[in-house]
């Protein structure tokens, strides 16, 4: 399953417990959409390469200062990390796939995208320039060769891109499986150690998903439903019940879903039973986190 970055995920908790900025809330509804694209993706891809060789690594990220620094125009520390929402080695080659899931429809022309008012839209190819000129740069600080294809996608079968220009970069969801039946076949040769090298050189933390701003004294306490926001009701001593979605969840579940949001928060916070209790508007005990601890079913 693809994991949601730290930022989406600091935005879906801060949306329950905090008053999103205007910014921000487009911010998470567009996170949201990236994420509902990346999974349809997931979801096509998947019925081509299951059972096969084919390797698919997601969300994968590197800072330019592994790449060989030779190669670089400006100092290492001042690099932006490069983003490749899919890196696929498939017929023996390398494939990037970048998802796009808008909700609106473009219009091409004379080399420039725009939106329906007419008003510009910034070229998505840009970004497929910037991937394979870094990806070039990386693969000669490793010392290995490839061929490559860079593919923006656009997912969203409900959206038109008017004259489209017949490029093998662009794929639209109408045709994208059949590309896909065209390209996704066996590898004849092993890419293990390639998909290790790429894996190794993965930026584990990056620079824009740090810790939240937010205090901790300004986030609304309580427990809530983490599929609609609710809050949730305490039904009895061992499980809490959301009145909007039906769901019975496990008042362990429940502790273990508090400590992973403060994690996500601010990882500067020193995670106590205390803290727990504050966080949960005292709807979890410290006495019921210490006993749950003690019993080795909570890790903090």
């Amino acid at each position: 399953m693809r994991e949601k970055t730290r930022r989406h995920r600091q935005l879906e908790i801060l949306n329950r417990r905090y008053t999103l900025s205007i910014y921000e809330v487009e911010e998470l509804q567009k996170l949201d959409a990236g994420y509902e694209g990346e999974l349809i993706f997931d979801g096509l891809l998947g019925a081509f390469i299951n059972g096969t060789n084919i390797i698919h690594i997601k969300d994968y990220n590197f800072y330019p200062a592994n790449a060989d620094h030779h190669l670089l125009t400006r100092p290492k520390d001042e690099a932006a990390h490069v983003q490749v929402d899919n890196v696929v080695i498939a017929k023996d080659s390398l494939y990037t796939f970048e998802i796009k899931n808008y909700n609106f429809d473009l219009h091409y022309e004379d080399a420039k995208w725009y939106f329906e008012n007419g008003n510009d839209f910034t070229d998505p190819l840009m970004q497929l320039v910037k991937q394979r000129d870094m990806l070039v740069k990386l693969f000669r600080g490793m010392n290995h060769q490839i061929r490559m294809f860079n593919v923006l996608v656009f997912i969203n079968k409900n959206q038109t891109i008017f004259n489209l220009p017949a490029r093998n970069e662009i794929i639209v969801r109408s045709n994208l499986q059949k590309k896909l039946s065209k390209a996704m076949m066996y590898n004849h040769y092993d890419h293990s150690s390639l998909a290790a090298n790429l894996e190794s050189r993965r930026a584990g933390v990056l620079k824009y998903q740090g810790d939240t701003t937010v205090e901790f004294r300004e986030l609304a306490k309580g427990v809530f439903c983490i599929s609609c926001t609710e809050r949730l009701v305490r039904v009895n001593h061992y499980k809490f019940k959301c009145a909007k979605c039906s769901e019975e969840i496990p008042v362990l579940d429940v502790v273990k879903q508090l400590i992973m949001e403060l994690g996500i928060l601010n990882r500067s916070w020193t995670v106590t039973p205390s803290l727990i209790q504050q966080y949960s508007d005292h709807e979890i005990s410290e006495y019921c986190v210490r006993d749950n601890k003690n019993r080795g079913l909570l890790d903090f």
